[in-house]
């Protein structure tokens, strides 16, 4: 999925990965349909970004931007289901899924856990599951 123009945030961890606990993982896929939606996309973005710092249960995230497919993407590592939930029904995350919908392609998420021994989960890996 990745192409030169790909830019990934760097993986800001808010919480340790503790090496006998096991987590949940989210990657998805967002394909905004026009520019246009890609910037609305990235105006969100920003505030979901401040959203998941203060958020209790998420353990770490990164986003991908590929501008030039129109592919945008999301990592994240939970502690558990509810915590993911809780998130994705808080504003600003729901009403900007709300308001993207129309604007957006077929979005996908891909979930699965992990055991905190094996640290964070890679872009390659993500990607590899979206497809």
């Amino acid at each position: 999925m990745c192409d030169s123009v790909a830019v990934k945030s760097p993986w800001k961890t808010t919480a340790p990965i503790e090496p006998g606990a096991t987590y949940l993982v989210l990657a998805s896929s967002i394909p905004p349909k026009s520019v246009a939606s890609t910037w609305k996309l990235f105006r969100g973005s920003r505030a979901v970004r401040r959203q998941l710092l203060g958020t209790d249960g998420v353990v770490g995230f990164s986003m991908l931007a590929e501008p030039l497919r129109k592919h945008y993407a999301t990592l994240s590592v939970w502690r558990d289901e509810a915590a993911l939930d809780a998130f994705a029904r808080a504003h600003p995350h729901d009403r900007l899924m709300a308001d993207l919908a129309p604007a957006m392609g077929q979005t996908m998420f891909v979930r699965w856990t992990i055991s905190g021994a094996d640290g964070r989960p890679s872009w390659a890996d993500a990607l590899t599951r979206l497809e």
